[in-house]
């Protein structure tokens, strides 16, 4: 009889631990072995974009897939990846190729407050994990949340674009996070203190916020930093608002603007429209 794959089912579905932690995945054949023969296994996981793959080989009858995958991937450290697993065995009798789901579940609200607290500079992380995801990292069906810019996961990583690991794995996704988000108040901390002057804890929060999203947040008066004048916020949107400098937009009131150009929200900003995503709105929005 030819070599066969007796378990998993095809197309079996497995679910990764909101710790997260990968599901026990063991492939078994009905392949007969004598002395010194091995079968080859060849492994592939694929979703959205990204894609991993890799050879193992095994001196029994069955391969743990848990394992194997766990040191290929992070060295030691598995990084709970998901999607379509599709493993490929050879070996005396032929081959068989089998391909199986792999999907996740979403991190409690507290799992997350407390993977934030054991993160250095995490304060106020907490408050963008609710605004970009509400502090959800999966969608219904076990799979990464996924924006129409490529914003990927619990953090929205967008730019740079995010690794196949930190799209499946909410703590790496949220420590994508904190790593862009330090880069941001480092550079709100050198706009703000720019010619020796001084900030607020406030003005750097908000800073920082709008820099993630956007932009500037501030200008300088003369005499102190005040939020930009010339930004007007669409209140009922999470970073949506208009250029007042922008003679399109001059003149008009918020309400009006809205009722000129929500039309066109959902299909995203193109050339030509005279409203934008600002990072000065998201700020808003966060630190009202």
């Amino acid at each position: 009889m030819p070599l066969q794959i007796t378990s998993p089912a095809p197309n079996a579905l497995f679910q990764i631990s909101s710790e997260p932690a990968w599901p026990v995945l063991q492939f078994q054949t009905d392949a007969v072995l004598a002395e010194g023969q091995k079968l080859n296994w060849s492994w592939s996981m694929a979703w959205d974009r990204f894609s991993k793959q890799g050879t193992e080989e095994s001196s029994t009858n069955a391969w743990n897939a848990q394992a194997s995958l766990s040191e290929a991937l992070t060295g030691g450290v598995i990084s709970d990846i998901g999607g379509s697993l599709t493993v490929q065995v050879t070996g005396p009798g032929g081959s068989a190729s089998i391909t199986v789901r792999i999907r996740a579940t979403n991190p409690s609200r507290q799992e997350v407050m407390e993977f934030l607290a054991s993160q250095p500079n995490s304060t106020g992380f907490d408050r963008i994990l609710d605004a970009e995801s509400r502090m959800q990292h999966f969608n219904a069906n076990g799979e990464p949340i996924k924006t129409f810019d490529n914003g990927y996961g619990m953090a929205q990583l967008t730019n740079p674009a995010p690794s196949y690991e930190q799209v499946w794995n909410w703590k790496l996704n949220i420590a994508a996070g904190l790593a862009l988000f330090a880069q941001k108040q480092a550079s709100a901390i050198q706009y703000l203190s720019q010619n020796n002057r001084t900030y607020t804890p406030d003005q750097l929060a908000r800073e920082t916020i709008s820099r993630w999203n956007g932009g500037a947040y501030h200008e300088w008066n003369g005499s102190a930093w005040v939020r930009r004048a010339n930004i007007v916020c669409d209140v009922q949107t999470g970073n949506i608002g208009w250029d007042m400098n922008n003679p399109a937009n001059a003149g008009q009131t918020a309400a009006q603007l809205r009722a000129r150009d929500r039309g066109n929200y959902s299909r995203g900003r193109q050339q030509g429209d005279n409203w934008n995503y600002f990072g000065v709105c998201y700020a808003d929005r966060l630190m009202p």
